[in-house]
């Protein structure tokens, strides 16, 4: 399912917890989060969700849902930062670089690491 992958701050969350765990039910996951105090009902309904959306893959086991992802992490993120990107910066991932390096709190040793990235990457 790679490509244009979207998913809310809350999916994001729930997914994220399943490439942890590697599986797990919805009592799993809220445990996981209970932090953000969400309702079993609501867990089950967004993995659900997602399920229908070919984000998630499940399997009953004994009475409950077990549930896996079937989206890899590093796409999601590619798929969410180049719509951040598109949407944002009209496509210009410099433009999202210039504005990251402007507001955030990046000191000399940071851009030094962002320039060797760019370099290993390059090669």
């Amino acid at each position: 399912m790679a490509g244009n992958i979207k998913l809310s701050d809350q999916q994001y969350q729930i997914v994220q917890v399943l490439w942890q765990l590697g599986e797990g039910s919805a009592k799993d996951v809220q445990h996981a989060l209970e932090a953000l105090s969400l309702a079993h009902t609501t867990v089950g309904t967004v993995l659900s969700r997602l399920e229908k959306k070919g984000v998630l893959s499940s399997e009953t086991r004994g009475r409950e849902r077990i549930y896996k992802a079937e989206i890899d992490e590093r796409d999601v993120k590619r798929s969410m930062v180049s719509s951040l990107v598109s949407t944002l910066f009209k496509g210009d991932s410099k433009a999202l670089l210039a504005h990251l390096v402007r507001e955030g709190d990046f000191d000399q040793g940071d851009l030094k690491d962002v320039e060797a990235l760019l370099e290993k990457e390059q090669n």
